[in-house]
Order: C-alpha cells, then structure tokens, then sequence
C-alpha cells in the first residue's frame, strides 16, 4: 500500500485500517483557542520509506490464517513528504500543560475547570490529528454536530493517573462549565504510548486510540472511543 491508498483508507474506513495498521502522530501548534485550527498534514510509511514497498513489523491477518507483514505509518505537519499523500485542512489539537511552561505549551496553571477548547467542526478535509500521548490526556465534549477538544501533558506534579482521574472528575471547558468532559489518558494505555485520531464521515466526527509500546513500528491495541463507550476494534 503506498501513501495515497493510505490515506484513502484512513478517511473512508478508519475503524478497518487503525486496527492493523500502526500510525505515529507529530503534533502542531494551534494558535486560536476556542476556534477551528486547521493546518496541512502528510501520511507517509514510518522510517522514511516513501511508498518502497516494505514494513516495520506491524501484521494483519492474510488468507488461510497467514499473517501479512504491513506497513506502519506517519503523520506530520507541513511540506509534503517525499512519496507521502496529503490532507490539506486537517484539524489540529494542540498539547496544553497542566501547570508548566515545557515545550512552550499554553499553560493551564493547574486549572481544568475553566480550560480552551480546540474545534472539530464540518470544515477542513475531516481528518483530525494532536500529538502522540506518552502519559497525556486527551478530553472531549460533545456540543452539538462538533467536538470539543484539548489534550493535557502532565507537568507541574501531578502522575498521568491523578491528571485524568481530576478531568474524569471535575473537568470542564470554559464556555461551558456544566458539562463533563470523556477522557482517554493513562488508565486506559497503562503503559507506552498512545495516538488519538479522528475522522469525520457524513458529517459525524468518531475518535480512534491506538497503543504502542515500540513507538508505533507495531499497535498493542485499537479502539474507537468516540462515539459510545471505548470499543476495541
């Protein structure tokens, strides 16, 4: 499969292709809080192999119970890879920190009752990305047809665990305090890593998780987390 088939499954058969086949997300700044942030990104095979046919040991199953080597892929912000494919409007979730200033990451001071939100809306080319989580949270609301959405990095003092048990709890966003926010952080990959990817079909956004314990050359486990309760795929 090369790049631009990659990307085709990605957006018309999400829940099918995340399963077997791993992919790294890099995250970009989203500059506006509160609002739709849309930046160009690019697909392409992990370890730079363009569209040479190959593999980073990720497997699915073939016919009569064999398992076909597969490719594990990227996604990044920016210029085209070579031989990547790319989506011009994805949009972007940005990493926020907890309390801290690392990374140059907008600050929550230790606050998650009163956060920005990041939009997931009709516009753009239904492709969302944010940053790999490595202990992260990633938090959502529903508000009508779009969602609602930020990504906290655990800085300042407080464990993966505690960050998304207090968002699980007490989490909202500022524009609207009354409603709780649906998590997907620590307790859910206890260990490694985790991508969190959204697609948008017939104007409905779902959200999928992959786990990796060997930066995504191979998954552990996929899910769809949105819409319903966490499902593995």
């Amino acid at each position: 499969m090369d790049s631009a088939a990659a990307l085709v499954q990605l957006l018309n058969h999400p829940a099918d292709f995340l399963k077997y086949y791993p992919v790294k997300c890099a995250g970009a700044a989203a500059p506006n809080q509160n609002a739709v942030n849309l930046r160009q990104y690019n697909i392409s095979k992990l370890g730079g192999l363009g569209n040479v046919a190959g593999h980073r040991g990720a497997t699915r199953p073939g016919l009569f119970g064999h398992q076909r080597q597969i490719s594990s892929w990227i996604l990044t912000p920016g210029v085209a890879q070579v031989n990547g494919a790319t989506v011009n409007q994805a949009h972007v979730v940005p990493m926020v920190n907890h309390n801290g200033a690392i990374y140059g990451c907008f600050d929550l001071l230790g606050n998650v009752t009163a956060m920005p939100y990041y939009q997931l809306d009709a516009t753009g080319d239904g492709l969302m990305v944010t940053g790999e989580l490595s202990g992260c949270c990633f938090t959502w609301a529903v508000q009508g047809a779009d969602l609602w959405c930020i990504h906290v990095q655990p800085v300042g003092g407080i464990t993966s665990i505690a960050l998304q048990n207090t968002i699980a709890l007490t989490g909202r966003f500022a524009a609207d305090p009354h409603t709780p926010l649906a998590t997907f952080g620590r307790n859910d990959y206890p260990a490694g890593r985790a991508s969190v990817i959204g697609v948008r079909q017939g104007g409905s956004w779902s959200l999928y998780a992959q786990t990796s314990n060997d930066l995504f050359s191979t998954i552990t486990a996929a899910y769809r987390i949105y819409p319903g309760a966490m499902t593995r795929l």
